[in-house]
């Protein structure tokens, strides 16, 4: 698959339906974490926790998760925390990439970053 470069206005109006998508992958995160210490307990008893309920719940919320992040990273995305709903957009900036940057609970696209400096290099965009 071939990388793909997100203007800002492109990146803007794919945000609607990546806000969704990230929404529904924190929802199955959250799930996960939940139920992570019992089958974690269950594992230790040598039980089979994939039978057990709680196994089944877990093996269904970490395949629904993976799914989603992998529809996420098909739209060009860069999933870089789903606990908290960071994706990157990679952009074009004066020739070399860089990433837009959005977190879940933002209302818009505002930062951008190096690719090696991570959320806490975000930059404000200067139109």
């Amino acid at each position: 698959m071939q990388k793909r470069f997100f203007s800002v206005e492109g990146a803007r109006s794919l945000l609607p339906s990546i806000k969704k998508m990230v929404e529904e992958a924190i929802r199955f995160s959250k799930k996960l974490e939940e139920h992570r210490e019992t089958v974690q307990k269950l594992a230790k008893l040598g039980v089979d926790n994939a039978g057990s309920p709680m196994g089944t719940a877990y093996l269904e919320n970490l395949i629904s998760l993976q799914t989603q992040i992998g529809i996420i990273q098909e739209t060009g995305c860069l999933v870089k925390n789903i606990q908290v709903g960071l994706i990157d957009f990679p952009h074009l900036k004066d020739g070399r990439e860089v990433y837009l940057c959005w977190k879940y609970g933002e209302e818009d696209i505002r930062y951008w970053h190096e690719v090696d400096a991570g959320f806490t290099g975000r930059t404000p965009l200067t139109e």
